[in-house]
Order: C-alpha cells, then sequence, then structure tokens
C-alpha cells in the first residue's frame, strides 16, 4: 500500500465517522432508540411518497 492508498482509507474513514454523527444526532432528536426503529419509521414514509422522495435520496447517494 502506498501513502496515497493510506490518505484515502483516512479520508474514508472521517467521512463514515461524520455520517455516523449525523444518523445518531438525528436519532437522538427524534429519541430513536434503535436501527430497527429507525427502519419502522422510514419505511411508512417511503411507501406514503411517490417516488420522487426515493429518486431524492438515491441521487443524495450517488
Amino acid at each position: 500500500m502506498e501513502r496515497r492508498d493510506v490518505m484515502e482509507i483516512a479520508e474514508g474513514l472521517r467521512m463514515i465517522e461524520e455520517g455516523v454523527e449525523k444518523i445518531q444526532r438525528v436519532m437522538r432528536d427524534k429519541k430513536i432508540k434503535s436501527i430497527q426503529d429507525m427502519a419502522a419509521e422510514l419505511i411508512p414514509i417511503f411507501e406514503s411518497h411517490d417516488n420522487e422522495l426515493s429518486r431524492d435520496v438515491i441521487k443524495r447517494l450517488g
């Protein structure tokens, strides 16, 4: 592995950490206790909206 590879990994780990912090913040704010509880809240939201929300989420992830 080269130095550049290590730096890429470090950047990826930083991004993961930031993502986890965002998820935890929302969970705390909404008093969601587990990933299962979060899924239970998200699924009906996606089911009740048209595909626009799904497209927006997919676009955001891509």
